[in-house]
């Protein structure tokens, strides 16, 4: 409760204005915040997409890399073993075989060691003569070689290791073999060709291709095994599981949070390539989370910066049209903050700017009139009445014989103080007692009565141009046409300013309409002389009459008093009926 009572008293000490500013500066805040957020949703998803599409194309890119070069090891091993020419050489002199190897090996590096073992599993010749005589009959890729072609997946050296490293603080060596089963001239398997690769070959691999990627993606390429063991990549790098590893066959990425920091994770698996079966190897492409995200960050940023932007000019821009739309509120409420207080101010005039406003600016016009308070006459007649209440106690003290000149006196006092006394015509105050009598009338015996508003166009204006004796001498021709036009049963008032008012009794719509034109006509046809200038007038009239749901003559006034300003409004010098919203047009406009 109290925290309601507080944002009530806020909104108390905040101009409408203020308010309005204010709101509109929060709500673009929030239509910001909301599109900064879709969009960061967006770009974030786009950009993991894309990223999982580079990753999956660079581990694809890795995997037929591998079987490339598997494919032309295996090729070359079986095409060597297989070549006719040799049958021959296989059985011959070692030292020719070991020329034969030694000149394979010095074509690729990546032959650690090439060697010939007889079907005993005695190693008969090998580049630079190591193993020779060694058995290998325990060996699975001498085993596998004689059943056949074979390819033995990536494993750490063993007879060979303390041969090839160079120092104890080397590396071990890791080797992926190749076995092809060698035949004689005669068809005869007289052993297994074997080679070993060393698998340093696929860090060269994956270096070359990653050469022509962007550093700055920061990407890596794992190789693993088909158990998902990490064959190529950190040493301390983790298993992936068998159940990831099973869907590289066909592609797969996700994010993996084992790491202290996520990592997109693509896993491709390679396939081998026409009679190279395969190891069963999967290439795992991994780049950070956040170098995935950095443009949809940066995005993100430029797009919330650019809606504070957006919000700030909105805001100014609800500052001023705020200030445009209350304008004529602010203007309404010092109008009536001065009556009672200016003695010059009679009543107020009709706002524009929004129909809630000129709603508002009319009821406050007929509360004026209901109260009495918008005619200055009255101010005068009170003071008046008061003067002759005075005056009459003090003849009455001084002689008796003046009694009857007094009540003369106060006959006389009594008609200016419910006559105009710039037209002598009624005032509001004098009028609405008889307008008050037609209506109960009216309601008594259902006899017509009808109410006509004047009010002279462009007054002010004749006002600032020719002074205001000026406009007292147009509102007294004004008032004498119309005193002229009207029946002895009908009355006529001046209700402050250029507007008048005339009661009909005993007539309709037609009657009223005709009698409204006839005196709109005799006005436009007046010409008021003031020195050396000639005045040309046109007067508005709206014209009502009464129906059964009008609840006081108050009522009949207000229809009466919108039908003028609907004759204002459609371009004045005219005559606007209540009720059946039609105009008469004056024929020489």
């Amino acid at each position: 409760m109290t925290k309601r009572l507080s944002l009530v008293g806020l909104a108390d000490r905040l101009t409408l204005r203020q308010q309005t500013a204010a709101m509109a500066g929060l709500l673009c805040i929030v239509v910001v915040a909301v599109s900064a957020a879709g969009a960061a949703w967006l770009a974030r998803r786009d950009a993991v997409r894309e990223a999982n599409l580079e990753l999956v194309a660079l581990a694809r890119t890795m995997s037929d890399r591998l079987d490339q070069n598997m494919f032309e090891r295996y090729r070359e091993i079986k095409n060597l073993a297989e070549m006719e020419p040799l049958r021959g050489l296989w059985q011959d002199n070692p030292a020719r075989v070991r020329a034969v190897l030694m000149q394979l090996q010095a074509g690729l590096s990546d032959y650690a060691w090439l060697g010939l073992a007889e079907p005993s599993g005695n190693v008969r010749a090998a580049t630079r003569g190591m193993l020779e005589g060694v058995s290998v009959a325990q060996r699975p890729w001498f085993i596998s070689g004689l059943a056949g072609p074979a390819v033995e997946d990536v494993h750490d050296a063993k007879l060979l290791d303390s041969l090839l490293r160079k120092s104890p603080d080397d590396a071990p060596f890791r080797f992926v073999d190749v076995a092809m089963p060698v035949f004689g001239p005669t068809g005869a398997k007289i052993g297994v060709l074997g080679a070993h690769l060393s698998w340093n070959w696929a860090g060269t691999l994956r270096d070359n291709v990653l050469r022509n990627h962007d550093p700055a993606l920061a990407s890596e390429l794992w190789v693993l095994g088909s158990d998902g063991t990490v064959l190529l990549g950190p040493k301390d790098a983790k298993r992936f599981g068998v159940a990831e590893v099973a869907g590289a066959r066909h592609g797969v990425s996700f994010v993996d949070r084992s790491d202290d920091q996520p990592m997109l994770t693509a896993l491709v698996a390679t396939k081998g390539l026409d009679d190279y079966p395969g190891l069963g190897w999967v290439v795992a492409a991994r780049r950070p989370v956040d170098v995935a995200l950095a443009p949809a960050n940066r995005l993100t940023a430029v797009i919330a910066l650019l809606g504070l932007i957006v919000a700030a000019i909105g805001t100014a821009l609800a500052w001023f049209l705020a200030g445009t739309v209350t304008r004529p509120l602010r203007t309404l409420c010092r109008s009536v903050d001065l009556i009672g207080r200016d003695p010059n101010a009679a009543g107020i005039r009709r706002q524009h700017g929004s129909r809630d406003i000129l709603q508002l600016s009319a009821a406050l016009r007929s509360l004026l009139r209901r109260l009495g308070i918008a005619e200055k006459g009255a101010r005068d007649a009170a003071a008046t009445i008061r003067d002759v209440q005075v005056q009459a106690e003090k003849q009455a003290r001084e002689a008796e014989e003046k009694t009857r000149r007094l009540g003369s006196d106060l006959h006389t006092l009594q008609i200016l103080a419910d006559t105009d006394p710039l037209t002598g015509l009624l005032n509001r105050r004098a009028f609405l007692p008889f307008a008050e009598d037609a209506m109960n009338y009216y309601k008594r015996y259902r006899r017509n009565l009808g109410v006509l508003m004047f009010d002279i166009d462009h007054f002010k204006r004749i006002n600032d141009t020719f002074g205001h004796a000026a406009g007292d001498e147009v509102i007294r021709a004004v008032s004498k046409i119309i005193a002229g036009q009207i029946r002895t049963t009908d009355k006529v008032a001046r209700f402050g300013g250029e507007e008048f008012v005339v009661l009909l009794r005993e007539t309709d719509a037609q009657g009223a309409e005709n009698l409204a034109n006839r005196i709109r006509e005799a006005i436009g046809a007046t010409v008021v002389t003031q020195g050396l200038s000639q005045i040309e007038l046109t007067i508005s009239v709206g014209a009502a009459i009464v129906c059964e749901q009008d609840r006081d003559i108050e009522d009949v006034i207000e229809r009466a008093d919108k039908a003028l300003y609907a004759a204002k409004s459609s371009g004045r010098n005219r005559v606007v009926l209540a009720e059946a919203e039609r105009a008469a047009a004056p024929a020489d406009s």
